[in-house]
């Protein structure tokens, strides 16, 4: 058995994506050889990273060090309040970082490690995985999952920024190995290191397990076309105000009541009532608040249609978000309002779903008249590759790759 160190912020009973990825990421290498040990963080019952009424859903065989952090501390907030510019640095979870990482370093004193992963985000993870390897000399594998200062989501100011371009720096050049989720997202973090770093990528997509495809398969009765989306909304980055926009203006074309019905369900969702009121589609449209993550799952199992929604992006987007390989399992018809080259794009292609531009309403409104016109002439499936395509993101196959990283890297470091 190869003992494997592991630094995550987050993990269950917290339920947010990251969450669930390492969870399961590292439950998949279990089966492989691998007893992982994850120091993460242990939230404060009641405090802003409680779940709340969910149980533990930690894998067989996956150790927790749980360590609390000062930020869920009054006066640290307060702090942070009155001097803003002490939050973010590079993340507000960087004051947990000396403690995870002394945890994480007196584990490798009472245990011999293979080695080291940090999962980010938060990207403080990755500065924690740092002092790790730098106090204990452990190869190290930094999973970045997707871009950092790179990406379209950043809006730090740019003292920030520069403050992350050091660290970022440190990470890509101390770690024996560096995941990605996508190419895109490689090839735009990578471009701007010496060509030599590159030999430290490896891509490894997110994975899915555990639905079988006879509930994936079990088709709907009668109307409406019921869409689903599971997952948060960045305002002003991304939303869904172009679907909303492009269902509206079908709707004035001619009513969808009882033809079309959208559900969306996840983290600052909600806030978009008022703007579906005043479209007129709220009687279209469902908004939930996020739920437990099997309570999504079986709302998403109950969908025509599975959508994703993305930011617009200057170029390929570097993103493949984990809800969309979480839709795959149920083998349902996909629309992704993405822009149109990029990891998402090309995965949705691939299955036989539909791929319109977060910017294009015009384009949108188009793909749900598709979608309208196929449900109606009973024509609503998946594309013939699915099962094949879908394969690749199975958590043994992701599990394997993942596998496969970490012992190259740690043999190659010694």
């Amino acid at each position: 058995m190869r003992r494997l160190l592991a630094i995550s912020w987050e993990m269950p009973p917290m339920y947010g994506p990251r969450a669930t990825q390492v969870a399961r990421t590292l439950g998949g290498l279990v089966p492989l050889g691998w007893q992982p040990t994850v120091v993460c963080l242990a939230p404060r019952r009641g405090g802003p990273n409680w779940p709340g009424g969910v149980e533990a859903m930690l894998p067989p065989g996956v150790e927790v060090l749980r360590v609390k952090s000062p930020e869920e501390w009054l006066i640290t907030r307060v702090m942070w309040r009155l001097m803003p510019s002490l939050r973010d640095r590079p993340d507000p979870k960087w004051v947990w970082v000396r403690r995870a990482s002394n945890a994480a370093i007196a584990a490798a004193g009472r245990a011999t490690f293979d080695g080291l992963v940090s999962f980010a985000q938060p990207w403080s993870s990755h500065l924690a995985g740092l002092r790790v390897h730098r106090r204990t000399g452990l190869p190290w594998v930094a999973h970045f999952s997707d871009p950092w200062i790179d990406s379209p989501y950043w809006r730090g100011s740019r003292t920030q920024r520069d403050l992350a371009a050091k660290l970022e720096e440190q990470i890509v050049r101390e770690a024996s190995a560096l995941v990605f989720v996508t190419r895109e997202a490689a090839d735009l973090v990578m471009k701007k290191y010496p060509e030599g770093f590159r030999g430290k990528v490896a891509v490894v997509p997110h994975g899915f397990e555990g639905l079988s495809r006879g509930r994936a398969e079990a088709a709907k009765a009668g109307p409406p076309l019921r869409l689903v989306h599971t997952g948060r909304f960045y305002d002003g980055l991304r939303t869904p105000t172009a679907l909303f926009r492009a269902l509206a203006a079908l709707n004035a074309e001619g009513s969808l009541d009882g033809v079309i019905e959208i559900t969306f369900v996840g983290p600052f969702v909600v806030g978009f009532e008022r703007e579906a009121a005043a479209l007129g589609i709220d009687r279209l449209v469902r908004l939930r608040e996020r739920v437990p993550a099997a309570d999504a799952q079986a709302i998403a199992s109950d969908a025509d249609v599975l959508v994703v929604i993305d930011a617009p992006t200057n170029g390929p987007s570097p993103f493949l978000p984990s809800k969309l390989v979480d839709y795959l399992p149920f083998r349902k018809p996909i629309l992704a309002v993405t822009p149109g080259e990029g990891a998402s794009a090309a995965l949705v292609r691939r299955t036989g779903g539909i791929v319109a531009a977060p910017d294009d309403e015009a384009g949108i409104r188009v793909a749900l008249s598709d979608l309208i016109a196929r449900w109606r002439e009973d024509r609503l499936t998946v594309g013939p590759d699915f099962d094949r395509v879908a394969a690749d993101y199975d958590l043994t196959k992701t599990s394997a790759a993942m596998s496969d990283v970490l012992t190259r890297a740690f043999a190659a470091a010694g």
